[in-house]
This record gives C-alpha cells, sequence and structure tokens, in this order.
C-alpha cells in the first residue's frame, strides 16, 4: 500500500512539473487546480488529494456503475433496442455524444438512474449526530454514528413497488414522491459534487457502446455482487459483444 501511494504521489508530481513548465493557458482539471490566483493556488499536496479523491472515488464507483448497467441490458434486450433507436436518432450513426446531445438521451438516462438504484456503488451512507436529534418518535443522542442502507432503501416495496427488485427504467419517467427514495450520490450538504461529471461518463460511454455493439450475457457469468470500495461484480461481468449493422 505504500509502495502504491507513493508511485501514485510521484505520477501526479510529475503532471504538476509539465504543468508548470509548459504554462499555457488551460481549463484541464490540474490547471484549475493550480489556478493563477497566489490567494487561490491550493498547495501540491491539496493537488495530489483533490486528484486521488477525484481519480479513486469517482472512476472506480462509474466504472462498476457502467457494469452493471451493461449487464442489465444484457439480460433486458427490449431496453437494449429501445436505448439503441434513441442514441441513432439524436447522434446519428457516428457522432460522438457532447454536452448539447446528452439531454436529449432520455432513455439512455433511465437506464442509468435503474441501474443505480439496483446497483448502487455505494451502499451505505454514515452520518454523525453532533447534538441531540429527534427523528420522528426516535431519539438520537450526540455523537451517535447513523448508517443509511441504501441499498434496502432503493429496494423498499413499500416505495418502488412489488416489482422493485425487478429492472424497470419506466420508474423514472416521474418523479419520485419522496427526494430520500432515490439517492445513489447522498443528499444534503455532503451530497457528492461528482454527480454530474459522473453522469456525463456513464451516458457517453454507455451511448456509444450501444450503438456499435449488442450484448447478450454470456454462459460464464456468475452473479456475485461483492462490496469492496464500492459495489462490484465479484468475478466481473463477461458479455458477448455482436457489432449492430447501421
Amino acid at each position: 500500500m505504500w509502495r502504491l501511494d507513493k508511485e501514485t504521489n510521484e505520477s501526479i508530481r510529475a503532471l504538476i512539473r509539465a504543468n508548470n513548465e509548459t504554462r499555457e493557458e488551460s481549463s484541464s482539471f490540474l490547471s484549475l487546480l493550480m489556478g493563477s490566483d497566489e490567494e487561490e493556488r491550493l498547495g501540491e499536496e491539496e493537488i495530489i488529494g483533490e486528484f486521488k479523491t477525484f481519480y479513486f472515488a469517482g472512476k472506480e464507483t462509474a466504472a462498476n456503475a457502467l457494469a452493471w448497467a451493461l449487464l442489465l441490458l444484457g439480460l433486458n434486450p427490449e431496453w437494449q433496442d429501445k436505448a439503441r433507436e434513441e442514441v441513432i436518432r439524436v447522434l446519428g450513426s457516428n457522432k460522438v455524444p457532447a454536452a448539447e446531445n446528452l439531454k436529449d438521451l432520455k432513455i439512455v438516462n433511465m437506464i442509468i438512474d435503474e441501474t443505480l438504484r439496483l446497483y448502487p456503488p455505494i451502499v451505505m451512507l454514515m452520518r454523525k449526530a453532533y447534538k441531540d436529534v429527534k427523528l420522528g418518535n426516535i431519539n438520537i443522542p450526540a455523537g451517535t454514528e447513523v448508517y443509511l442502507a441504501l441499498a434496502a432503501v432503493h429496494h423498499d416495496t413499500h416505495i418502488w413497488g412489488n416489482d422493485a427488485h425487478k429492472f424497470n427504467p419506466d420508474r423514472f419517467k416521474e418523479s419520485r414522491k419522496h427526494l430520500a427514495s432515490f439517492i445513489p450520490y447522498g443528499l444534503g450538504p455532503r451530497f457528492c459534487v461528482g454527480q454530474t461529471l459522473a453522469t456525463i461518463e456513464m451516458k457517453t460511454i454507455l451511448a456509444m457502446i450501444i450503438r456499435q455493439y449488442s450484448l447478450a450475457v454470456s454462459p460464464t457469468y456468475v452473479h456475485a455482487p461483492k462490496l469492496f470500495i464500492s459495489l462490484e461484480p465479484q468475478y466481473g461481468v463477461q458479455l458477448l459483444l455482436t457489432r449492430t449493422t447501421l
């Protein structure tokens, strides 16, 4: 762990040195972190910390969510067809997704939301009460740590209906009755700042894959969700890809 941490830090320091040497105006993530205002500029260790947070917390969770989304589309070819039709209608046969197009991918967005409901990358939130709090008829003393099981909320039949355990993106056509019924990115002041980035990444990648390939689940796939840092398929997701004819 120490060796990997050292290698990671040195890799980021090399990027910082390279950015300093070029001294070009850029809107890259690193340039924004380094800034031009002396008062706002982060120190090197702070920049390294921000880099690691975005890469490890953001990339792994988004990658695992995409793996589950591809699996669910492989298991539900009718939704795969709907999504592909939408992507081709919005983007054409070879256009790279852009910010102005992504908002029109409604079905793709519903598929991602339903995936995050069934397989939230972060399955549990932790909060600490800094003063005595009363929630309903429950008294929570100051200093108490409260754990909220996202997976339990997302699979609650009282909230989502008797088909709560089934893949049905249509449930996201309408707004939710309760704000806290769907919270893959958390809620309140501690809401995940990377939600927009993660959504853009997932919509872009998913759109480009399903436009070019039809997906089927391989007979070798073994369903074994495992909580490591985020919820991941323990043995990976084995898919059979067939290039589409556009």
